[in-house]
């Protein structure tokens, strides 16, 4: 069986959704770490993310364009080129990791398409934050995602939450499938130094990542005892944190970190912070589960699916209750026992080489009912 795997439109620091990267690598990775022999696998891909995909064994490369393509041309790739090159090479999958279709019609022969749809939060910005983005962005992602949606042979989605959205804003029921993510831990060049005790937080200035009432909770914490921790924020710059300027001397800001810096800050945490109004799954508070550090998260239901009683869940639209979640699982180890405690046995549910053999299931079922 041939994969064709689109990497086209997908780098680092392209996009809104370093999520969206990693699980694609991971999902790259692992296939062809776990390739037998029964598989071949084509990547397209540009120079923006050759450096980390020309290091993987067992794939072929197809250099599509050495600069990360412009909105023209990705449209022109998602319109025509996509499902041309995978033709070329002969696929029996085109397999998307971002979820968009390069086709107009549902393929009835090969390359059949295959998605991940990570969520339908466009959606949910086109209700609830209408003004947010442009008109034509709103309205261009959420009719490719309809599009995309209507014309796949099959839809991966990584969460029972996010299935659910797609039954809210789509009409189609059948070959949707639910294949929850991996999670990966890293552990190079981790600064084993001691570091004083601070709390780490991940959040953006997009509406629905919560940065204010992240902000005002911890602001409000700091009111409430004597001997606050200092806050790291990973996704903002210091110029963000308007109206809580009297608070920078205690609030450091990370806007991006790589793998070392992103383990160091995780594993030196006392707590991690994870408040969105909204996502697909959830990657972070798995992560600092992986990391031994209890986490506080917005009680909403993806991350109750997701991590089950491995967290501290709060009402993330109430910073008082932020800041008293806080509080209490601070002055009380015995809840960051217990939280760390189930995490051990959840995060045993969340592995890639599990979620790449469920995605190579759907390919082989796919291929098989059409041969």
């Amino acid at each position: 069986m041939k994969i064709f795997f689109d990497f086209y439109e997908i780098a680092l620091n392209k996009g809104k959704s370093i999520g969206i990267y990693n699980y694609s690598l991971s999902i790259l990775k692992t296939l062809a770490k776990e390739n037998d022999g029964n598989i071949e696998i084509v990547v397209a891909c540009s120079g923006e993310n050759l450096d980390e995909i020309k290091e993987i064994a067992n794939i072929k490369l197809k250099i599509v364009s050495i600069e990360y393509p412009n909105f023209k041309k990705r449209l022109l790739w998602r319109l025509v080129n996509a499902i041309r090159l995978a033709k070329k090479q002969n696929a029996d999958i085109y397999f998307s990791p971002k979820g968009f279709a390069p086709s107009l019609f549902k393929r009835k022969k090969k390359p059949f398409i295959v998605l991940t749809v990570h969520d339908m939060i466009p959606f949910y910005y086109l209700s609830n934050y209408p003004n947010y983005f442009s008109f034509f962005e709103n309205h261009f992602i959420t009719q490719s995602l309809k599009h995309s949606l209507t014309v796949a042979n099959k839809i991966i989605t990584i969460s029972e939450f996010s299935k659910q959205m797609i039954y809210q804003h789509h009409e189609r029921r059948e070959d949707i499938y639910v294949v929850y993510n991996g999670v990966s831990i890293f552990t190079k060049n981790i600064e084993s130094k001691k570091i004083s005790p601070y709390i780490f937080a991940i959040t953006s200035k997009l509406p629905h990542k919560n940065m204010i009432n992240l902000l005002k909770g911890y602001t409000k914490y700091r009111e409430l005892v004597t001997n606050p921790l200092p806050l790291v924020v990973c996704g903002i710059r210091d110029y963000e944190l308007v109206g809580f300027e009297e608070f920078k001397p205690f609030i450091e800001c990370v806007h991006f970190a790589d793998e070392n810096k992103f383990t160091t800050l995780f594993s030196n945490a006392t707590l991690f912070l994870f408040l969105p109004k909204i996502e697909g799954f959830g990657f972070p508070p798995l992560e600092s589960l992986m990391y031994g550090v209890p986490n506080i998260v917005s009680d909403i239901p993806v991350l109750r699916e997701v991590l089950g009683d491995s967290a501290y869940f709060v009402d993330a639209e109430n910073p008082e209750k932020i800041a008293n979640s806080i509080i209490s699982v601070l002055s009380n180890p015995i809840v960051g026992q217990n939280i760390l405690a189930s995490g051990k046995k959840t995060i045993l549910n969340y592995s890639w080489e599990k979620c790449c053999d469920q995605i190579l299931k759907i390919f082989e079922t796919i291929n098989k009912n059409n041969d």
